[in-house]
Order: structure tokens, then C-alpha cells, then sequence
């Protein structure tokens, strides 16, 4: 009798190390899988706030006064829109997520909000149209570090990548959105020839928000022809912004050369995002190599 409640008991032990072990391997194996649909998942997030935030500095010329961007908003709203249909797939597949970082209903109520501020644009202000776009892109924002966080920062999901991970999904694209906001505020200011105290505030706000994120971004590891580029771009835009809109004796910066340098910075801060993109997602490809196939769980293989 107790030789079998032995055996009984050993059975048990051994069962429950078995599946210990056997959902161990499995999760190796998901892991990586469901960071790379969250890279993806980023990667459109990405695409839909540099349309966006191209979209603010336009229309923010065009109402203070730049005629020139008038026939360039409609090919930059169709984009936004079809950003917005791959965005809703996306919201689909999270609703199916344990931890959901948006819903298809959410992309589809900031859809609405971003037709309604294209069918009310004539009629805004600069100052309204430039706080009308900060506020879908800061929710977009939140969306893409929440699928950072959940989907690919996790531990054990991307080894020896946690600069990577932290530029990835946060750094870079507050510096993005930073110049972004630069370009918008700036391209207005340049349009009107003019520059209001407020105004004036912010751009010096931002013009060292975006110093100091770089500096961040930098001293998290980053390297390469990319980031060079961008260190260069963005301290072009930023040189310009206080030598030739903000200084006292200012030499003037038209509203399309003020346009051209921020999206010449913001365009470079993208690309370094992208290398960093590549960068996990290769370590997740060799993570995906090291990982058991689904034979090496079956209870044969232990």
C-alpha cells in the first residue's frame, strides 16, 4: 500500500515537472512570435503618426497664411486614411490579447475625430488645428508604448536589446514628436512672419526637449550611419529654429525651408527608429532559431 501511494506521489512529481518544463519551452516558443506581430503592429503605428504629424505642419502652414500647401493636404489625408485601415486590423487581433493595448472600436472612434478635424479644417485656427492633431498623435503614442511594453519589452522576450527596446518604443518617437511639433509650430510661426510670446515659449520648450532625447537616445547605445545622419538633421533644425525664427535679430526663415528642415529631422529620427526596428527584429529571428519546435514539447521528447 504505501509503495503505491510512493508510486502515486512520484508520479505526480514527476508529471507536474514534466508540464513545468514543457510550458517553459512553449513560451520560448510564443514569445518571440508575439513580439514580432507586435513589431509589426508598431511599425504601422509609426507610419500613421508620420503621416499625421506631416499632415499638422501642412495645414498649420496653409491656415497661417502659405498658399503653397494648399494642394499637397489632400494626397497626405488620403494616406492618413488608408494608415487608419491597417491600423484597424491591428485593433481586431488585440481585442483577442490577454492584455489589450487598443481595440478596433478605439481606432475607429480616432478615425472619426481625425475626418472630423479634416472636414472642419478650413475653418479652424492655427492654434486649435495644431492641438486638434497633437491630441491623436499623443494617443497614438500611448498605443505604440503599450504594445512596446506588453508585446516586445517583456523579459526574456529580446536578449541583450533593452537600448533597442527603450529607443524603440519610446525615445525616438518622443523625439519624433517633439520636431514634429517644432515643424508644425514653427512652419505657422514662419508663415506669419510673426512670432506670439506663447508661441515663442513653446518653440524654446521644445527645441530642448528635443536636445535632451537626443542626448538619451545617444547615450543608450546608438550607432551607425543612421543615427549620425539624424544627430545631424536635428541639430540643423534646431540651430535654425533659434538662429533664424527665435533669435532678437533674426534673419527669417520662410515657412517652407522652416517645413524642409524639420521634416529633414523628423524624416532622419524615423529612419533611425526603423534601423532600430531591424535590429530587434533580427534578434528575435535568432531567438526564433534557438527556440524548441513543437516536437521538442511532445511528452516523447522529454
Amino acid at each position: 500500500m504505501n509503495s503505491m501511494i510512493i508510486g502515486v506521489l512520484a508520479a505526480v512529481l514527476l508529471g507536474g515537472l514534466w508540464w513545468g518544463w514543457r510550458r517553459r519551452r512553449l513560451q520560448a516558443w510564443l514569445l518571440p512570435q508575439r513580439a514580432r506581430v507586435g513589431l509589426d503592429c508598431a511599425a504601422d503605428l509609426v507610419a500613421l503618426v508620420a503621416d499625421m504629424q506631416q499632415h499638422r505642419g501642412m495645414s498649420g502652414a496653409w491656415l497661417a497664411g502659405d498658399q503653397g500647401f494648399a494642394g499637397r493636404l489632400p494626397a497626405k489625408q488620403q494616406a492618413v486614411e488608408r494608415r487608419f485601415q491597417a491600423l484597424l486590423v491591428h485593433g481586431e487581433r488585440e481585442q483577442r490579447e490577454r492584455y489589450c493595448c487598443f481595440s478596433r472600436e478605439q481606432v475607429a472612434v480616432l478615425q472619426r475625430q481625425w475626418q472630423a478635424l479634416v472636414q472642419g479644417l478650413a475653418a479652424s485656427t492655427p492654434e486649435q488645428n495644431f492641438q486638434a492633431h497633437c491630441r491623436l498623435v499623443s494617443v497614438l503614442l500611448e498605443w505604440l508604448a503599450a504594445v512596446a511594453e506588453a508585446r516586445i519589452e517583456q523579459p526574456g522576450v529580446v536578449p541583450g536589446e533593452g537600448n533597442s527596446e527603450r529607443n524603440f518604443g519610446h525615445r525616438l518617437p518622443a523625439l519624433a514628436e517633439c520636431l514634429g511639433q517644432a515643424r508644425a509650430l514653427g512652419s505657422s510661426v514662419a508663415a506669419r512672419r510673426y512670432c506670439p510670446p506663447v508661441a515663442r515659449v513653446r518653440l524654446l520648450f521644445l527645441t530642448g526637449r528635443a536636445e535632451s532625447l537626443l542626448a538619451q537616445a545617444l547615450a543608450a547605445g546608438g550607432r551607425g550611419a543612421e543615427v549620425d545622419a539624424a544627430q545631424q538633421a536635428v541639430q540643423a533644425f534646431v540651430s535654425a529654429l533659434r538662429g533664424r525664427l527665435l533669435a532678437a535679430d533674426a534673419t527669417g526663415l520662410s515657412a517652407t525651408d522652416c517645413f524642409n528642415l524639420g521634416t529633414a529631422a523628423v524624416d532622419a529620427v524615423f529612419r533611425w527608429l526603423e534601423q532600430e526596428r531591424l535590429r530587434l527584429d533580427g534578434a528575435l529571428s535568432r531567438a526564433d532559431r534557438r527556440a524548441p519546435s513543437w516536437a521538442d514539447t511532445a511528452p516523447g521528447a522529454l
